[in-house]
């Protein structure tokens, strides 16, 4: 069964993701990667060229076939369950719950903020505000959740891998 990490940008799900994946001999996918190949360009130049809308449109198609796929790790997109079919598609799936302190989350994100489109101008004040939005969502979805606060990726990917083999 496919696993699928969920929760605000700077949460770690890429780097977890990547872990995990070795440590289950899954493959990995990050969701933002597989529809920059699919569309071919850059999230952040979809988001500037043809705005969110599009952005998540092609997620949610490529969210979708995914979800169809046996044995992936997936990182998905910080934004993935503002659409109520993607949130439809997950509550079914093995879902991990990647949280944080959001001012701690917001200082990883805003290290790679040029990736980022919604960080472009995002305050800390901002940040908080989408994580009160979305937190919610992302507990909606989650089987288990996992505080990122105070471990590395490779310890977080064990903790799931421990609750895998549970």
């Amino acid at each position: 069964m496919s696993i699928f990490l969920v929760g605000m940008m700077g949460s770690g799900k890429s780097s977890v993701g990547i872990k995990l994946s070795e440590i289950l001999q899954k493959e990995f996918v990050d969701l933002d990667n597989k529809v920059e190949r699919d569309f071919g360009r850059k999230v952040a130049d979809i988001f500037y060229e043809f705005g969110e809308e599009k952005f998540r449109h092609l997620e949610s198609v490529a969210l979708e076939e995914l979800c169809n796929c046996p044995n992936l790790i997936v990182a998905t997109g910080g934004g993935i369950l503002q659409r109520e079919q993607n949130v439809s598609l997950l509550i079914h799936k093995k879902v991990y719950f990647l949280d944080g302190d959001p001012e701690k989350l917001y200082q990883r994100a805003s290290k790679r903020k040029f990736n980022r489109p919604k960080m472009k101008d995002l305050s800390l004040k901002g940040f908080i505000e989408l994580y009160n939005e979305r937190r919610n969502l992302y507990s909606s979805v989650a089987n288990v959740t996992i505080n990122t606060d105070e471990l590395r990726p490779i310890e977080i990917a064990k903790k799931i891998k421990q609750h895998e083999s549970d």
